[in-house]
């Protein structure tokens, strides 16, 4: 760059102040001098607060550039930083073009080999891009360099080396994940927790266990929502204790988690089916109630929805003060092919004299279709049978009768086969 005042970096300074964004590009690219580039680089991270969005997209696009091309290391590292400044999505939008490069377009510098040199650099922002794109690329014969990079003393690097490690899923990694649930830092700890559910296999899934006791919540909530694909009895004691979890969404994601974990295509063992129902039964209906409720309306899942069905007419009180609402939502299932029988037999063990009135009220409505009404008319005889069948255990004498005529005559045949 000719007659530029390569000494004067000052200069560069006042064209932050005068929002000369162009001129610090030109900079960055031209000159001769690293330490100007450096510079430029530096204080085209000073416009991260200030860069009107056109001005934005134009520094991210030569900062990069400098990351990919500049031949000094310390212009690539100043790059990196600045880039991290103007916020993660400038950082992914570099992990992405380089993880993007194949070997014949990949700059000579810009390796496997040299991105694992990065994860041991004394500058941070060189180990934070390494350890990303890493994670990128995908290449599984750097897990171990990643798994050292765990102890690093920056947090932000062991995060990443972290994270990376989920997006290769390889899973020798286990070990040393589940050790970061534990670490100093609550960006780790999220970081181990959802890298481990990247991997997914049983041995993974099985060390989120303690981790649904975790101090930090966001852990516990990444834990719990995972723990029911384990398909088995071992995550049931602690997704049972976050059913009185502090946190408001671990409390769902627990319910949600011991739903899936006895969801009819599952086949939960009765053991497991009775220990849930048991448990759900001692949470209060009012906050029992809209819990089921919202699963039952957001999921999109047949066995989810179906096990909810089930649950509502097993683990709720009749007698709760929201029971309106249970009522509303099984009747609402009449109608629907794959629930209706499920929603009978469910508002069945509902009986109450408040459900009677409701049956027949839904009987009588104008709306509605014939073979929602025809169910409930079914499901309220259903019902009158029951309480029949009550009274023939808890009376001394009852005689079955269809009408008053059939009464007498059913007594006068007792007393002829008396005087017999």
């Amino acid at each position: 760059m000719a007659n530029e005042p390569e000494d004067d970096v000052l200069s560069l300074y006042e064209l932050v102040r005068d929002g000369k964004t162009k001129t610090l590009i030109r900079y960055l690219k031209r000159s001769n001098s690293p330490q100007t580039r450096e510079t430029a680089a530096e204080r085209l991270g000073d416009f991260a607060d200030i860069a009107r969005s056109g001005d934005e997209t134009l520094i991210i696009r030569a900062l990069i550039t400098a990351v990919l091309e500049d031949e000094s290391s310390d212009v690539r590292a100043r790059a990196v930083d600045s880039l991290d400044r103007h916020g993660r999505e400038a950082i992914d939008q570099l992990i992405t073009e380089i993880a993007d490069f194949d070997a014949g377009q990949a700059p000579d510098w810009l390796t496997s080999k040299k991105l694992v040199e990065w994860l041991d650099s004394e500058q941070v922002e060189f180990q934070l891009v390494a350890a990303s794109a890493l994670g990128r690329i995908g290449d599984e014969h750097v897990v171990p360099y990643l798994v050292e990079a765990f102890d690093d003393l920056d947090p932000r690097v062991r995060e990443r080396a972290v994270s990376a490690c989920g997006l290769i899923g390889d899973p020798r990694a286990i070990d040393a994940l589940a050790n970061r649930l534990d670490d100093s830092e609550r960006i780790v700890q999220q970081a181990a927790a959802e890298a481990l559910t990247m991997i997914g296999t049983q041995a993974a899934l099985e060390r989120l266990i303690p981790a649904a006791q975790s101090n930090n919540k966001r852990v516990r909530y990444i834990a719990v929502s995972e723990l029911s694909q384990l398909r088995n009895a071992k995550p049931l004691t602690v997704l049972v204790e976050r059913l009185t979890d502090e946190s408001s969404d671990v409390r769902q994601a627990a319910t949600l988690s011991l739903i899936e974990l006895i969801a009819a295509d599952t086949d939960a063992d009765d053991e497991i089916r009775q220990a849930v129902t048991d448990q759900m039964r001692t949470i209060d209906d009012a906050e029992l109630i809209p819990r089921l409720l919202d699963i039952l309306s957001d999921t999109s899942r047949t066995s989810i929805k179906r096990t909810v069905v089930w649950l509502l007419g097993r683990v709720v009180d009749p007698t709760a003060a929201d029971i309106d609402a249970v009522h509303e939502a099984l009747l609402g299932l009449l109608d629907a092919e794959a629930f209706a029988d499920e929603a009978a037999d469910s508002l069945a063990e509902l009986e109450s004299k408040p459900l009677e009135n409701r049956l027949l009220a839904f009987i009588r409505q104008q709306d509605g279709s014939t073979e929602a009404k025809e169910r409930a008319q079914e499901l309220l005889e259903r019902i009158d049978v029951d309480r029949v069948d009550d009274s023939v255990r808890d009376s001394v004498e009852y005689t079955y009768v269809r009408d008053p005529a059939d009464y007498t005559r059913q007594k006068e045949k007792e007393k002829k086969n008396e005087g017999n």
